[in-house]
């Protein structure tokens, strides 16, 4: 769950650092237009204040989002590795990922194929596949 809420956080400072960002470029190019009377320093000290307050909001948007995708990919892997002990399927490919369920396209040893089947994450991180489960013991009859 955790890359999920990196990548979220990395969205939300997206949103606020651009415009923030854009904002004191433009208050840049205004100021160096005014007459030199009117270029004060305090005016020149909120530009620099909120260009660089864009441009660290955007660097931290960089890393957590960078941060995010090694942790995305690291978690697949595990996961990939899990299912693959736990179910040692002939064929397997990893599908989407929100955090708390993959789907998986996944053939069986015997044979038997499983598309967009839904990998559940329970405690202790093991993944379970309910369609699989209902393969080796089905639903009773009635």
């Amino acid at each position: 769950m955790t890359p999920l809420l990196g990548v979220g956080l990395a969205a939300v400072l997206l949103v606020g650092g651009v415009p923030l960002l854009l904002h004191g470029w433009y208050r840049k190019k205004k100021f160096e237009r005014l007459a030199d009377g009117y270029q004060t320093y305090k005016l020149r000290s909120s530009i620099r204040t909120e260009v660089i307050a864009g441009g660290l909001t955007l660097s931290l948007m960089a890393v957590l989002g960078f941060f995010a995708v090694l942790g995305y990919t690291s978690s697949a892997r595990n996961l990939q590795a899990n299912i693959v002990q736990l179910y040692n399927p002939a064929k397997l490919e990893l599908g989407s990922f929100n955090g708390s369920w993959m789907s998986v396209d996944i053939t069986l040893d015997d044979g038997t194929s499983f598309s967009n089947a839904q990998v559940e994450i329970r405690d202790g991180n093991e993944p379970f596949i309910e369609d699989v489960w209902y393969h080796y013991h089905p639903k009773p009859q009635g």
